[in-house]
């Protein structure tokens, strides 16, 4: 499935465009979109699941007339105010015409992706302001926009709260801020629970002010991606930016956080052929289908695919000896993820070798469901060892929902047949792991337990026929 997604058409676009791709991956971001033909709809939009980010990018001078307060008037008119009109302008059409959003000024491509039920959209507004940060530091003596819920619109000089303009909260980010924002909650899922939580801060009424967004940013990550709660007013202290990322401890996260690249080049890899049609198998599966499977791979934080990354590729060395299967652990409730790393073709013939692979993947997703019934989707994730010849990837996305009790029964059937995930027969690992090393957080997947099987290989002509029989879902 082909389809060309504008680049940006400015400069701050490009750079905005590319901040996005890097954090949500390109499947799910699609900048200058049109609802009519050359009639733009927004500069740039992120559609995962039933959240929707709308950002509106300006860059705008900012006027020299003398007068700092009417400098700041017309800036914020022509910036902060017009980008939060066109963010609103913009959800009212996603929500009234959902099925005429456009990839091309000509409105003949549509967006290749489902906009979620009216009933279930979250729409998340965000306006990138560009062009005051000179004259904020010339007049205030700190670069950035500072942060009062209690303001209305431009009633306070570089400071931004409630704008008129749009219905609820918009997130207002200046060029320093959205680099810095989009880096460090690099995942859809990071970036949506920080904008949640500052909208339920905000509304609190509790918080009054912060010198800059990246002080909030800084509270909220050294408190476990939390806001603590407060009994009275408060203002945050300044520079607490610079004092977090100074600490060995942030430092320490950050370095150890990219190894979880390995997860987002998994995503992207398959995504890429499939989009190209170049995967050996897959080419016929519709867009929804293969979106649902990525995106619950994609709904993983950078802190969980810190994790999962690191446990695969040190399996991923164990298999160069024997086969490896493990259940992954998901800061998702409903995800169960499945791994089978194989030690490679041994110099035979790789193709036997490949379907060999996928049944014991399909017959350990199925016991899987078994160890965990409540979860509701499996993603099987096959394999080789790292290093060997003529290296392949496939996947399995299973939404189990119409499982009975009867199938879930034989599954077990299964599992205690072929000794997969047994009391007994496994090793269990577990793994500590801190965001920030040597500091404590609220948010730690160590008590997520690694269930990694000792792997009693069946013969595949065996296995086979117990699907056949057994699995005519398979």
């Amino acid at each position: 499935m082909l389809f060309k997604r504008s680049e940006g058409l400015t400069p701050s676009e490009r750079l905005l465009a590319e901040l996005c791709d890097r954090s949500f991956l390109k499947l799910w971001t699609y900048p200058n979109l049109f609802k009519k033909p050359s009639k733009e709809l927004t500069d740039l939009l992120v559609v995962f699941g039933n959240d929707v980010l709308v950002f509106s990018d300006k860059s705008c001078a900012f006027p020299l007339t003398g007068d700092s307060m009417l400098d700041w008037s017309r800036w914020f008119r022509r910036s902060v105010a017009h980008s939060a009109h066109q963010v609103d302008q913009a959800e009212r059409w996603l929500r009234t015409y959902p099925d005429q959003v456009f990839l091309d000024t000509r409105c003949a491509e549509p967006l290749p992706i489902r906009l979620p039920p009216l009933t279930e959209m979250r729409v998340h507004r965000i306006c990138v302001a560009l062009g005051a940060l000179d004259r904020a530091k010339a007049e205030t003596g700190v670069r950035a926009l500072r942060i009062n819920p209690r303001i209305v619109d431009d009633a306070e000089p570089f400071t931004v709260g409630t704008i008129s303009q749009a219905r609820g909260w918009v997130h207002v980010f200046d060029e320093d801020s959205i680099k810095v924002v989009l880096t460090e909650l690099s995942t859809t899922s990071d970036l949506i629970h920080y904008l949640n939580s500052k909208m339920a801060l905000f509304e609190n009424g509790k918080f009054v002010y912060a010198e800059s967004e990246l002080d909030i940013l800084a509270y909220y990550l050294w408190n476990g991606r939390k806001f603590p709660q407060h009994d009275k007013e408060y203002r945050l202290e300044p520079d607490l930016w610079a004092k977090a990322q100074a600490s060995p401890e942030f430092q320490a996260g950050r370095e150890r956080n990219k190894i979880g690249q390995f997860w987002d080049g998994l995503i992207e890899y398959v995504t890429g052929h499939y989009l190209a049609q170049t995967l050996e198998f897959g080419n016929e599966i519709q867009m929804s289908d293969h979106e649902r499977l990525v995106r619950a791979m994609a709904g993983e934080t950078r802190f969980s695919r810190r994790i999962l990354s690191k446990l695969i590729l040190e399996r991923a060395e164990i298999a160069r000896n024997n086969a490896v299967s493990t259940l992954l652990p998901s800061d998702q409730a409903d995800i169960n993820y499945v791994l089978f790393i194989g030690r490679g073709d041994q110099g035979k013939d790789y193709a036997a070798y490949r379907a060999d692979r996928m049944l014991h993947l399909r017959s350990r997703c199925i016991a899987a469901k078994a160890v965990r019934p409540e979860r509701r989707f499996i993603v099987g994730i096959a394999l080789d060892a790292r290093g060997i010849r003529g290296s392949s990837e496939d996947f399995i996305f299973w939404d189990t929902a119409d499982w009975t009790e009867e199938s879930i029964l034989r599954a077990q059937k299964l599992r205690e047949e072929l000794g997969y995930f047994q009391p007994g027969q496994v090793i269990e690992s577990q793994m500590i792991e801190d965001e920030y090393p040597a500091v404590r957080t609220t948010k730690n997947l160590a008590a997520l337990a690694d269930e990694l099987s000792s792997l009693t290989l069946a013969e595949s002509a065996q296995l086979a026929e117990m699907l056949r029989d057994r699995w005519a879902l398979v």
